[in-house]
């Protein structure tokens, strides 16, 4: 695809975002004198997006422009934003007081909800983020086995410590991936001597697991891949537990995006399997910062020692602190007493939205389409299928840029990793509105040549 060259209905959108968003520009340029970098930013443009306020399916930002949000906090916010009973016990949290480091029986609350949602949750421990519970259940899986090595996917994203940043090799065989580390600054030594990298959706996987049996203390894998949604991974899925237990690995379900989410017990009560470990963030935290590692009571017993399980350090002074704890509960809580009607429509109003744009891109030629499971979304600018990492380009990444910006003109904030949630708040006419507002963007760029 090439664009032409002048690029007018581009540059008319970007002199328009400009035009409104001038205090953002303001924040901006204050920020960058201080901080060496902001949270993930939304799309490539002339400067980030300041957010004011939020409510319900949608974001004003410090300019006054209200927007469809799909961001949902980069995944938390299935209930939509500012939901009542989470700012209720936010509130009556606060004032009894927001931090104490010592015990609080918020943590049993949420606890609690956790094991009678998660299939393999009999007990829980608690972080403040996806990030800390990963890295915390490697080393759970390691002391629990006297095993080295973690297994990972390709195309998998597990949190941003050394550990969860490797990746395959992008020269390296489909079927038998190398390893290699995500950016600078992570030893060499972890991922030739620490990680194993597996294919996903490949039966070569499960030779890989037995001949590196005797190594692999746990396979660590997003149930959906939040860079490949999709909801057909049953078998594999399934296959998968048994290879680990007939080989004694053991499984990690990482849920951090996909619990309570695509159902209230997550991906393991969609698929009805029964991983050995299981972490989470996101979602349980009703907004706030939270992880946790959840698992068969014999494996988790290492965080203590209990019954002479060998015992992993584990702490963190602001884990179960009690405002996300209460936060946390009253979210879970709400989930549970809508899960009848919340998930079946956040999976009608998935479906619908990516029939609908893949409908339109069909008809029009337009190479790109949208995969799903349930609300989460994701959007590739290239046709046919994809079935994991390797099937993924980014030769349009211009074009994708420009669309991301014409999309924020039309009044829809969608995250810079493209990953779109929708959430029980979002109403049908805004869907409708994304989707029309989805084809507007597509137009525009066949207006600038890219089709």
């Amino acid at each position: 695809m090439e664009i032409k060259k002048h690029r007018a209905r581009f540059q008319e959108a970007r002199a328009e975002l400009e035009a409104k968003t001038k205090e953002s520009a303001r924040a901006s340029q204050r920020a960058s004198e201080s901080l060496a970098l902001e949270v993930v930013q939304t799309v490539v443009m002339p400067h980030p997006i300041y957010i004011e306020s939020a409510e319900a399916g949608r974001l004003t930002d410090v300019d006054g422009n209200v927007y469809i949000d799909l961001t949902a906090g980069f995944g938390p916010n299935v209930l939509g934003n500012r939901p009542e009973p989470v700012q209720k016990a936010l509130a009556e949290q606060i004032e009894r007081g927001w931090h104490f480091g010592i015990h609080n029986t918020r943590q049993a609350e949420l606890a609690e909800l956790i094991c009678q949602a998660g299939a393999c949750a009999e007990s829980v421990i608690f972080s403040n983020s996806g990030t800390e519970a990963t890295m915390y259940a490697a080393r759970l899986a390691r002391a629990y086995t006297g095993k080295t090595k973690v297994a990972l996917f390709d195309g998998s994203y597990h949190g941003v410590h050394d550990y969860a940043l490797t990746k395959a090799a992008p020269n390296s065989p489909r079927s038998q991936p190398a390893a290699a580390s995500l950016g600078n600054g992570v030893p060499k030594l972890i991922p030739d001597q620490t990680m194993l990298m597996l294919p996903y959706r490949d039966p070569a996987t499960f030779e890989l697991i037995r001949r590196h049996r005797d190594e692999i203390a746990v396979v660590q894998i997003e149930p959906v891949q939040s860079s490949n949604p999709r909801l057909d991974s049953g078998d594999f899925l399934g296959e998968l537990i048994e290879v680990c237990r007939k080989n004694d690995v053991l499984v990690l379900f990482d849920e951090v995006i996909t619990g309570f989410r695509i159902e209230y017990g997550g991906a393991q009560e969609y698929y009805g399997l029964e991983p050995d470990l299981v972490t989470y963030g996101k979602a349980i935290g009703g907004g706030l910062p939270v992880g946790a590692v959840a698992g068969r009571a014999e494996i988790m017993n290492c965080f203590t020692g209990k019954d002479g399980a060998p015992f992993i350090f584990c702490g963190g002074t602001f884990s179960g602190n009690p405002l996300t704890m209460a936060a946390g509960t009253a979210a879970v809580t709400a989930m549970r007493d809508q899960k009848d009607t919340l998930y079946p429509y956040l999976h009608e109003q998935g479906s619908r939205f990516r029939e609908a744009v893949n409908r339109y891109c069909a008809q029009e030629k337009i190479p790109a389409q949208v995969m799903s499971a349930g609300s989460l979304l994701h959007l590739f600018f290239q046709p046919g299928a994809i079935q994991g990492q390797r099937d993924i380009v980014h030769q349009h990444r211009e074009i994708e840029a420009q669309f991301y910006l014409h999309l924020i003109n039309h009044g829809v904030i969608i995250p810079g990793i493209h990953v779109a949630f929708f959430s029980g708040a979002h109403t049908t006419s805004e869907i409708n509105q994304v989707i029309e507002a989805f084809k507007a963007s597509f137009e525009a760029l066949r207006d600038d040549g890219a089709f």
